[in-house]
């Protein structure tokens, strides 16, 4: 599911338990499932999340279809497994096909869920909020995301987030963050001109 922010407040609860990951892990995951995922043309390390969501998905076996935005006005997106389906709000499809950052990350959001087989692994009984960080489906699926929508071969070619964000078709918070990421997992020389850009953070 991709929650929606009001007020700087989730609309829903944050994630359910479900098997823990390392950052580590989703760092293998992307690497496994990114080449598989189709780039824009002439855009090497930006995801063509319009082709994932009406093409790739549904050769995996899954359909997709969005609804209004009254149907689901508590979250942006969110798969029904047993179904095999991915349904996206209108508005949030409109965004993916203006090429917007919050439409593209949600269709990478939801594929992340499946690559990660939440629905196979979600704890029943779990109780929100009662969980550790690397045991929480959302957290999870925003690693995952962001793993695949800037693999570190952007980030090393970048010399800004800014830059990073461009390459990849993300928003600059995000790549921001990215960053820090790869620098905790000692993915990013320590000699790289990204690292005087955290320090100004």
């Amino acid at each position: 599911m991709t929650m929606l922010v009001k007020n700087g407040v989730f609309c829903a609860p944050s994630g359910l338990k479900v098997k823990g990951q390392s950052y580590q892990k989703l760092e293998d995951a992307a690497d496994t499932l990114r080449p598989k995922l189709p780039t824009m043309r002439g855009a090497p390390f930006k995801l063509d999340c319009i082709s994932i969501f009406e093409v790739t998905l549904p050769l995996a076996g899954y359909n997709y279809r969005t609804v209004e935005i009254d149907e689901i006005d508590d979250c942006a997106a969110f798969t029904i497994p047993e179904e095999k389906v991915v349904v996206l709000r209108d508005d949030v499809y409109a965004k993916l096909h203006a090429n917007q950052v919050f439409g593209r990350s949600t269709v990478v959001h939801e594929l992340s869920h499946l690559a990660l087989a939440h629905h196979l692994t979600l704890h029943r009984g779990a109780v929100l909020g009662q969980h550790k960080f690397f045991e929480d489906s959302e957290w999870q699926a925003k690693a995952l995301t962001a793993a695949l929508m800037m693999p570190k071969e952007a980030a090393l070619a970048a010399k800004s987030p800014r830059e990073l964000a461009e390459l990849c078709g993300t928003s600059v918070e995000s790549a921001t963050y990215r960053i820090k990421t790869l620098v905790k997992l000692n993915l990013l020389p320590s000699s790289h001109s990204l690292w005087e850009h955290l320090q100004e953070q």
